[in-house]
């Protein structure tokens, strides 16, 4: 084998191996350095091209000092590999890693090939990881199919304002009351809330946390604070069951408030509620011609040179000429360009993910791109029960249909039954009983429409499997997150009837009613229109206390991101915005390493090697000369004083960017200055991809093939460093105690 032939060969496993560089402080020391055999190999970043599913792709430029030289050879080298991702950590696995291109000078096709096959055996021993926030900035926006996202609702819910402190109590339609046993009581069953009737009385009870009762004699209102509730009232919530919050009771000392002032508006429809503290007060925002109201910890805004109003709910836009309505859906690329210009300092920062164009809604858009996956044992099963005889009815669009009277999403096709519970395909050949994890699903699952409650299935994702092992993911459309045109908001926005009967409720997803808010570290959470100290109207869900409120929230249940103080933080500017919403925000969980799933979990080591041989990673030992062997033990590093400046087009040619922000190319004679086209990645005729034939969605780049967008890369990989190192200060925040996220 040649030399050159050596040399190549340590490059690609150089480009492997360096994804396993991330530091503790977040930092990847770029670009990467080791000597074989007397030769220095460099490999700049590597620069992705798609993410589906658990398949990763990109390529790299890479250099080459061949011993007793000084010119380096410059060339590129393409990679496959299978991941597993931890969106909780924010870190992904590199399993295993084949490559199907390369291009060096003088390099024939037979030497590529037997490079790539030596190259796939050595790294299947390799543990590889790398930051989640640099993949999602090195995938370029993709064309992607919208079909599902256009229809998703935009009509507007009921949208209150109150000037005084208040609280939003939704009700699933009216009032629906079942026996508690051994009470003589009862409770509303279809609501989050804690709400009790006493029939001997004739009086309703809503919990208000701290030991602190509401009471009406209509569960319309007027409520006002309990006077005397009774003892039997008063025991539906344990003690232990509520945890004290130091920072709330510190918070309630230092707010003037009277908890009798407070206002409860109870709605039997979907509702937002908008809290002003008195009048509203506006204030301006630098570099615009935008206001915003001070005084409230939602997202208000008045555009001065139309003097419209503008607030964000669901992460949808709603204008309109007065505060009373009527409200009108507005799409987040119609918004006026000053909502572009809002400094991502600014109080109001937190809104550029919902604004179209902004680096901050492009990174929205890409996370909903990125699954958690995991490896499932086949051994899993699930018991589903339900209320009375199972009762399906049909999926609008597709030939399925779904049952209607269990809290578990079961999908009958044909004469076979679909359950998707926790993230994991079961199936059964009966409605009832036990179900087995599946190895495949009916392709008609990812045409379920958004009017539909078990639209959020059609983003659980089955890769692959063996036969012990089924590899599976989901992204953020199961949790709630849709792209809806070119931004992230929450639900579905349409109005699920829920299952009622003598004995049982089980709710659906809802959208509107509990002030949702994306953070780019922790996904959307949950907010009330009022929080006073301990005084948190708090949802216990657990049996036997209350009822079984989850299916609220879809699958990834309630996130109790929000306890904010409502006189306290307006305007906190860039500490409580889109990069520092993680100090208050509860990280969004991994549904797979939940307590009670990791039971299904093959552990990390399994998975791996099952997935090294299911994709040809291992060939045999013979097929590896001895002489072509990578001398890793821990010769990979970071180059030092090297500038991470090099990037590579898809035919493999390789520029630079210099400090003065200038591009060049490198040919055989050197460098030159690099065309303006290949560099700016002006616009071109593209053929549109043809969907692809596997379950997961597709994050492809839609640049043209000839050549790369290298200013876009560079500005990629500068956003890239950015996000990891504020999640690496997000998780020191979030170790160290941190503080609450205000307005």
């Amino acid at each position: 084998m040649s030399v050159l032939l050596q040399i190549v060969m340590a490059v690609a496993t150089a480009t492997a191996m360096s994804t396993d560089a991330v530091q503790d402080d977040g930092e990847l020391g770029w670009p990467r350095e080791f000597m074989h055999a007397g030769h220095l190999v460099v490999m700049y970043q590597p620069q992705l091209e798609s993410f589906e599913g658990d398949r990763l792709t990109g390529r790299s430029a890479v250099s080459v000092i061949p011993e007793g030289k000084s010119e380096p050879i410059f060339g590129a080298v393409w990679f496959e590999a299978f991941v597993e991702t931890d969106r909780e950590n924010r870190l992904v696995t590199i399993i295993s890693v084949s490559v199907p291109r390369v291009r060096f000078p003088n390099i024939t096709d037979e030497q590529a090939t037997e490079f790539s096959a030596v190259l796939e055996f050595e790294v299947s021993t390799w543990d590889m990881v790398v930051s989640l926030d640099r993949i999602l900035t090195g995938l370029e926006l993709a064309e992607r199919e919208r079909l599902a996202s256009e229809n998703l609702s935009t009509d507007p819910p009921t949208i209150l304002f109150a000037e005084e402190p208040s609280i939003l109590v939704t009700m699933d339609g009216e009032a629906v009351l079942h026996e508690i046993e051994d009470t003589g009581l009862q409770r509303v069953v279809n609501t989050p809330f804690v709400i009790a009737f006493d029939p001997e009385g004739a009086a309703y009870y809503l919990y208000a946390g701290d030991e602190v009762w509401f009471s009406a004699a209509d569960v319309m209102g007027p409520w006002a604070p309990s006077q005397r509730t009774p003892d039997r009232v008063a025991s539906l919530i344990p003690p232990d069951t509520v945890q004290p919050d130091p920072e709330a009771a510190a918070e309630a000392e230092e707010i003037d408030f009277d908890i009798e002032d407070l206002r409860i508006i109870v709605a039997t429809e979907p509702t937002e509620l908008i809290v002003f503290d008195g009048r509203p007060e506006f204030a301006s925002i630098d570099g615009t011609d935008l206001l915003y109201v001070a005084n409230t910890e939602s997202d208000v805004f008045m555009n001065i040179e139309s003097q419209g109003y503008f607030i964000v709910v669901a992460g949808r836009w709603y204008t309109s000429g007065s505060l009373e309505g009527p409200w009108s859906f507005t799409a987040s690329d119609s918004l006026p360009e000053d909502f572009a210009r809002i400094p991502p300092e600014s109080a109001r920062g937190g809104v550029l993910a919902y604004v179209a164009g902004t680096d901050e809604a492009i990174d929205a858009v890409l996370d909903t791109e990125i699954p958690q996956t995991a490896a499932i044992t086949r051994d899993a099963t699930i018991e589903v029960e339900y209320d009375g005889e199972p009762q399906f009815e049909p999926i609008e669009g597709t030939s399925l249909e779904y049952a209607v009277n269990t809290e578990y999403s079961v999908i009958r096709a044909d004469s076979k039954y679909y359950a998707c519970y926790e993230a994991v395909w079961y199936e059964s050949d009966s409605a009832s009983g036990t179900y087995t994890v599946a190895v495949e699903i009916p392709a008609e699952i990812k045409d379920i429409p958004p009017d539909s409650p078990v639209y959020s299935t059609r983003y659980v994702f089955i890769y692959d499997y063996t036969p012990e092992t089924v590899y599976t993911g989901y992204t953020p459309g199961y949790t709630g997150s849709y792209v809806y045109h070119t931004t992230v908001v929450y639900g579905t926005g349409y109005y699920y009837y829920p299952w009622i009967s003598p004995y049982y409720y089980y709710p659906r997803p809802v959208t509107y009613g509990f002030r949702v808010h994306y953070n780019p570290w922790y996904g959307w959470s949950f907010g009330f229109g009022f929080s006073y100290g301990p005084f948190h109207f708090g949802f216990y869900s657990r049996p036997p206390y209350w009822g079984h409120p989850r299916g609220y929230w879809g699958p990834a249940g309630y996130r109790h991101g929000y306890h904010r103080g409502y006189h306290r933080g307006y305007g906190s500017g860039y500490r409580a915005g889109y990069r520092a919403g993680y100090r208050s925000a509860q990280r969004q969980p991994n549904i797979y390493n939940r307590q009670a799933n990791t039971s299904r979990n093959v552990d990390r080591a399994t998975a791996r090697a099952q997935m090294s041989q299911r994709s040809g990673a291992r060939t045999q030992a013979g097929a590896r000369p001895d002489a072509a062997r990578t001398q890793a033990g821990g010769q990979n590093r970071a180059a030092p004083g090297r500038e991470n400046n090099l990037y590579t087009d898809r035919d493999g040619d390789v520029y630079r960017r210099n400090q003065d922000g200038s591009w060049q190319q490198r040919d055989s004679d050197g460098w030159r200055q690099a065309d303006r086209s290949a560099v700016q990645g002006q616009a071109q005729d593209q053929t549109r991809q043809q969907p692809t034939t596997r379950q997961q969605p597709t994050t492809r780049s839609t640049t043209p093939n000839r050549s790369g967008n290298m200013s876009r890369e560079s500005q990629n990989r500068q956003r890239g460093t950015q996000r990891t190192q504020s999640y690496q200060r997000s998780r020191g925040a979030t170790r160290s105690g941190g503080g609450r996220r205000r307005g």
